[in-house]
Protein backbone atom coordinates (compact mmCIF):
# COMPACT_ATOMS: atom_id res chain seq x y z
CA UNK A 1 0.00 0.00 0.00
CA UNK A 2 1.32 3.24 -1.32
CA UNK A 3 1.98 6.30 1.81
CA UNK A 4 3.17 9.19 2.07
CA UNK A 5 5.87 10.55 3.99
CA UNK A 6 7.78 13.87 4.65
CA UNK A 7 11.15 13.95 6.44
CA UNK A 8 13.57 16.92 7.39
CA UNK A 9 16.24 14.85 6.46
CA UNK A 10 16.07 11.66 4.29
CA UNK A 11 18.90 9.16 3.72
CA UNK A 12 19.21 6.41 1.44
CA UNK A 13 20.94 3.47 2.45
CA UNK A 14 21.67 2.20 5.69
CA UNK A 15 25.51 1.11 5.09
CA UNK A 16 28.06 2.68 7.04
CA UNK A 17 28.13 5.64 5.06
CA UNK A 18 24.55 6.34 6.16
CA UNK A 19 24.36 5.30 9.73
CA UNK A 20 27.32 7.45 10.35
CA UNK A 21 26.06 10.22 8.82
CA UNK A 22 22.55 10.30 10.51
CA UNK A 23 24.41 9.20 14.00
CA UNK A 24 26.52 12.47 13.21
CA UNK A 25 23.72 14.76 12.45
CA UNK A 26 21.56 13.82 16.01
CA UNK A 27 24.64 13.80 17.44
CA UNK A 28 24.87 17.98 16.46
CA UNK A 29 20.91 18.41 16.16
CA UNK A 30 19.42 15.70 18.67
CA UNK A 31 15.82 16.59 17.15
CA UNK A 32 16.49 16.65 13.35
CA UNK A 33 13.93 14.83 11.88
CA UNK A 34 15.97 12.04 9.69
CA UNK A 35 14.75 8.86 8.05
CA UNK A 36 16.64 5.77 6.40
CA UNK A 37 15.53 4.06 3.52
CA UNK A 38 17.43 0.95 3.57
CA UNK A 39 15.35 -2.22 2.30
CA UNK A 40 17.84 -4.71 4.03
CA UNK A 41 17.30 -6.82 7.26
CA UNK A 42 21.21 -6.85 8.41
CA UNK A 43 23.68 -4.38 8.17
CA UNK A 44 27.15 -5.93 6.59
CA UNK A 45 30.16 -3.63 8.02
CA UNK A 46 31.92 -3.90 4.45
CA UNK A 47 34.93 -2.01 5.66
CA UNK A 48 35.92 -4.77 8.28
CA UNK A 49 36.26 -7.59 5.57
CA UNK A 50 39.17 -5.87 5.45
CA UNK A 51 40.36 -7.74 8.70
CA UNK A 52 38.35 -10.44 7.92
CA UNK A 53 40.49 -10.97 4.98
CA UNK A 54 43.80 -10.44 6.99
CA UNK A 55 42.79 -12.94 9.44
CA UNK A 56 42.11 -10.16 12.36
CA UNK A 57 38.50 -11.35 12.94
CA UNK A 58 35.66 -13.47 11.58
CA UNK A 59 33.65 -12.45 8.92
CA UNK A 60 30.19 -13.32 11.48
CA UNK A 61 31.55 -10.04 13.56
CA UNK A 62 31.10 -7.58 10.69
CA UNK A 63 26.92 -9.03 10.29
CA UNK A 64 24.16 -7.72 12.53
CA UNK A 65 20.38 -6.80 12.38
CA UNK A 66 19.83 -3.81 10.83
CA UNK A 67 17.65 -2.47 13.68
CA UNK A 68 20.59 -3.06 15.96
CA UNK A 69 22.97 0.00 14.41
CA UNK A 70 19.88 1.80 13.40
CA UNK A 71 20.49 5.36 15.12
CA UNK A 72 17.79 6.37 17.74
CA UNK A 73 15.19 8.87 16.74
CA UNK A 74 15.56 7.52 13.38
CA UNK A 75 12.86 6.55 11.14
CA UNK A 76 13.73 3.34 9.52
CA UNK A 77 11.35 2.60 5.79
CA UNK A 78 12.26 -0.74 4.97
CA UNK A 79 11.68 -0.36 1.54
CA UNK A 80 13.66 0.27 -1.79
CA UNK A 81 14.03 3.68 -3.47
CA UNK A 82 12.53 3.55 -7.25
CA UNK A 83 12.77 7.26 -8.55
CA UNK A 84 13.97 10.51 -7.66
CA UNK A 85 12.00 13.89 -8.22
CA UNK A 86 14.64 16.70 -7.19
CA UNK A 87 12.40 19.20 -8.61
CA UNK A 88 9.75 18.50 -6.03
CA UNK A 89 12.13 17.50 -3.03
CA UNK A 90 10.43 14.04 -3.63
CA UNK A 91 11.91 10.38 -3.53
CA UNK A 92 9.55 7.45 -5.02
CA UNK A 93 10.16 4.37 -3.45
CA UNK A 94 9.57 0.57 -5.15
CA UNK A 95 6.10 0.18 -3.38
CA UNK A 96 5.00 3.47 -4.85
CA UNK A 97 4.64 5.68 -1.48
CA UNK A 98 6.65 8.69 -1.73
CA UNK A 99 8.92 11.05 0.82
CA UNK A 100 9.27 14.65 0.32
CA UNK A 101 12.03 15.86 2.16
CA UNK A 102 14.03 19.51 2.60
CA UNK A 103 17.49 18.02 2.39
CA UNK A 104 18.36 14.05 0.35
CA UNK A 105 21.69 12.36 1.26
CA UNK A 106 21.93 9.36 -1.20
CA UNK A 107 24.79 6.93 -0.26
CA UNK A 108 23.58 3.43 -1.54
CA UNK A 109 26.30 1.65 -1.50
CA UNK A 110 28.21 0.17 -4.33
CA UNK A 111 27.07 -2.70 -6.77
CA UNK A 112 29.92 -4.92 -7.92
CA UNK A 113 29.71 -5.43 -11.67
CA UNK A 114 31.70 -8.99 -11.38
CA UNK A 115 29.83 -9.95 -14.63
CA UNK A 116 31.96 -7.30 -16.59
CA UNK A 117 35.10 -9.32 -16.41
CA UNK A 118 34.36 -13.01 -18.41
CA UNK A 119 34.69 -15.72 -16.46
CA UNK A 120 34.51 -13.92 -12.86
CA UNK A 121 31.85 -14.71 -11.09
CA UNK A 122 32.56 -18.88 -11.83
CA UNK A 123 36.14 -18.39 -10.89
CA UNK A 124 35.59 -15.97 -7.51
CA UNK A 125 36.38 -18.50 -4.49
CA UNK A 126 38.39 -20.87 -6.36
CA UNK A 127 41.61 -21.07 -7.50
CA UNK A 128 43.25 -18.25 -5.76
CA UNK A 129 40.90 -15.62 -6.97
CA UNK A 130 38.92 -13.56 -4.52
CA UNK A 131 37.97 -9.99 -3.32
CA UNK A 132 37.42 -8.90 0.15
CA UNK A 133 34.71 -6.78 -1.50
CA UNK A 134 31.98 -9.70 -0.71
CA UNK A 135 31.33 -10.90 2.68
CA UNK A 136 31.87 -14.42 1.48
CA UNK A 137 34.92 -14.51 0.04
CA UNK A 138 37.17 -12.04 2.76
CA UNK A 139 37.28 -15.61 5.00
CA UNK A 140 39.01 -16.99 1.41
CA UNK A 141 41.08 -14.21 1.24
CA UNK A 142 42.53 -15.32 5.07
CA UNK A 143 43.19 -19.11 3.61
CA UNK A 144 45.23 -17.80 0.61
CA UNK A 145 47.40 -15.46 2.49
CA UNK A 146 47.89 -17.30 5.80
Amino acid sequence: MARSYTHEVVIIGGGAAGIATAASLLKRRPLLDIAIVEPSEHHYYQPGWTMVGGGVFDAPVTCRPMASVMPKRTRWIRQAAATFQPEDNQLTLRDGSTIAYRLLIVAPGIRLAWEQIEGLEQTLGRNGVTSNYRYDLAPYTWNLVR
